[in-house]
């Protein structure tokens, strides 16, 4: 019993700082400021949690499901992995590029980050990229709590990358087409080029399309490729070729 008042009193105290989403580690620096016992947290939370106060997120991560509203999704995916941004379809819905609303939270996060066996069948998907690609990324807030994101031009190079993390790629395409005025052109050619060559050579032919004058096209127009890349990287091997942009178009 004395351990459960104890356990109130810690989740009103993390509260009052601002946490909705706290470590093991925060509780027991907690705990010393109201007076219980550090050895007393791991029992606290065991109560906390049966009591449905708190959801545990993973192992020494939990989230405060009393006082107030529960933390957002884009804080909870940063809270299970770390590093970590929300992305591809995702990203597109916040951007406001699609019409669509996904059932997942998509995210990104660097090849070798641990990503917790338990989030298989949940509702968030976690992406790993190459470290060189994780870039592109900026802080928002949602709900009062930071969260990171790709930017529009990331999140739309992303989807000419892996347009099975957007619905599809008509999808990514319309995203296109909803961001053309919005798109900084000379930002968006700038990281395709710290991409995989595909991805800036289907950049520039949907540019090409927009009406994107030649100057700026440039760079990627004169991107070395050996051979033809398919303009949908997950359609089917068809399609006629074009050779200004060594594109295979297969839609």
């Amino acid at each position: 019993m004395k351990n459960s008042i104890f356990g109130v009193n810690l989740l009103r105290y993390l509260t009052n700082q601002g946490l909705r989403i706290f470590s093991t580690e925060q509780a027991q620096a907690a705990a010393l400021e109201i007076g219980m016992k550090p050895a007393y947290v791991s029992e606290a939370l065991h109560h906390l949690k049966n009591g449905g106060w708190v959801t545990r997120l993973k192992r020494g991560v939990y989230a405060i499901a009393a006082y107030g509203p529960a933390p957002h999704e884009f804080a909870i995916a940063m809270a299970l992995v770390a590093p970590s941004a929300i992305s591809h379809w995702t990203a597109m819905h916040y951007h406001h590029i699609t019409e669509q609303t996904p059932n997942k939270i998509f995210a990104i996060t660097p090849r070798g980050t641990s990503i917790p066996r338990s989030l298989t069948h949940t509702v968030y998907r976690f992406v790993q990229v190459k470290h060189e690609h994780y870039f592109g990324i900026e802080t928002i807030w949602v709900d009062e709590m930071k969260a990171q994101i790709t930017n529009l031009e990331k999140t739309l190079l992303d989807g000419l990358a892996s347009p099975e993390y957007c619905g599809d790629f008509s999808e990514v395409l319309h995203a296109f087409k909803m961001a053309k005025d919005k798109i900084r052109i000379q930002i968006i050619i700038e990281y395709a080029l710290k991409l995989e060559k595909a991805v800036a050579k289907r950049l520039g032919f949907i540019l090409d399309g927009l009406g994107v004058e030649k100057k700026y096209l440039d760079p990627l127009l004169t991107l070395p490729m050996k051979s033809y890349c398919k303009f949908d990287p997950s359609g089917p091997v068809k399609g006629s070729y074009n050779a200004k942009w060594k594109i295979r178009e297969n839609v």
